[in-house]
């Protein structure tokens, strides 16, 4: 038994590699604000500090915070970056992509590219190809907002999808609302997948209640929660800072392990679990605020995203409970729950610190 202890211990404690302080601020996610006034192209994007340096060849990871003078000296390498990776034309036409700025308020988490492209026209028919970081994650996104002089839309590039092509004059989308729904709805899928903090929210729950029913009703709970906070973020009625959210997020966990280890407050997990979803669903909103989507479709894009996470979060508890169930049934349960909800807290327990005081 000693040796099971140890392995939970040490898969769960390997999370604190896996989910240190740039899992709760996505690394492979750029977001983007595109205006045309004329003949010239604005293109605001916000980067990962960290991807960017990789891209740059900035020697980094992922706990040390990268300074700006660390970018200042890469000018070069940043105008061959972008003029091989990100293209804008106009009618066919290049545009020239003048001198790029930095914005470094962001930093450490941050950088934003302030870049203006002047076109050799008024622009009527604007097409940009997007090439940026698929070479050091091919799961890289990037998502923004076009804004014209009769209307706004979003787009998002992928690496399947990577250029966008749109008659400025049209008041026809470039992108169906089909496929936004779809691609929002798979961004929320993702979201969950990889946010080791929900994942490990989803874990303690789960040691402290393994029966189906319980589940369904916490699984419940929490989806309601969320849903409500998220909803409310986005209409305005609650407005948390993104820092106070994630150490409530880390707490959080922590709490359900401390509840896990004493054994206590198993009964009504259900009641806990909708309170602190309240708390995740103000993480969510974090995710889906990058996207800087319209509110006009707010109905439709809360819709896709909260169905893409309860699709995520469904498929999760899918895959562990069973395994769950069968661990449940072995004599030495008792004790490697413990010794896992031990190793739960400890992760939640740096997270708290990190986002309190080293972020």
């Amino acid at each position: 038994m000693r040796t099971i202890v140890r392995l939970v211990l040490g898969a769960l404690l390997a999370l604190v590699v896996a989910g240190g302080p740039a899992q709760a601020h996505r690394t492979n996610l750029a977001t983007a604000l595109v205006t045309v006034a004329g003949d010239e192209v604005h293109y605001r994007l916000s980067v990962s500090a960290h991807d960017l340096a990789v891209a740059l060849g900035i020697a980094t990871d992922l706990t040390t915070p990268l300074p700006a003078s660390a970018f200042e000296s890469r000018g070069a390498a940043l105008d061959d970056y972008l003029g091989r990776g990100l293209r804008v034309a106009a009618a066919g036409a290049p545009c020239r992509l003048a001198p790029p700025t930095i914005d470094y308020s962001g930093l450490p988490q941050d950088v934003a590219l302030e870049l203006v492209y002047r076109c050799p026209a008024p622009v009527e028919r604007l097409s940009i190809a997007y090439g940026l970081f698929f070479d050091i994650d091919p799961q890289h996104r990037s998502i923004g907002r076009l804004v014209l002089a009769d209307r706004a839309e979003e787009f998002l590039f992928d690496s399947s999808l990577n250029r966008l092509d749109v008659e400025v004059g049209s008041a026809a989308p470039s992108m169906a609302p089909a496929e936004r729904f779809l691609r929002v709805l798979l961004f929320g899928v993702e979201h969950i997948l990889g946010g080791y903090d929900h994942l490990l929210f989803l874990a303690a729950l789960l040691i402290g209640s393994v029966r189906f029913w319980g589940l369904v009703k916490i699984v419940t709970a929490f989806t309601v929660a969320h849903s409500l906070t998220l909803s409310l973020a986005w209409y305005g009625a609650v407005d948390l800072p993104a820092r106070p959210v994630e150490i409530l997020i880390a707490l959080s966990i922590a709490y359900v392990a401390v509840e896990n280890i004493l054994g206590k407050g198993l009964a009504r997990r259900w009641l806990v679990t909708f309170f602190l979803g309240l708390v995740h669903g103000l993480g969510f909103y974090g995710a889906l605020r990058d996207l800087d989507l319209a509110r006009g479709d707010a109905v439709t894009t809360l819709l896709a995203f909260n169905l893409g996470v309860e699709a995520g979060q469904i498929a999760v508890v899918a895959v562990v409970y069973l395994l769950f169930a069968w661990w449940a049934r072995q004599p030495w349960f008792p004790a490697t729950a413990r010794a896992g909800s031990a190793a739960i807290l400890a992760v939640a327990g740096y997270w708290v610190v990190e986002r309190a005081f080293l972020a």
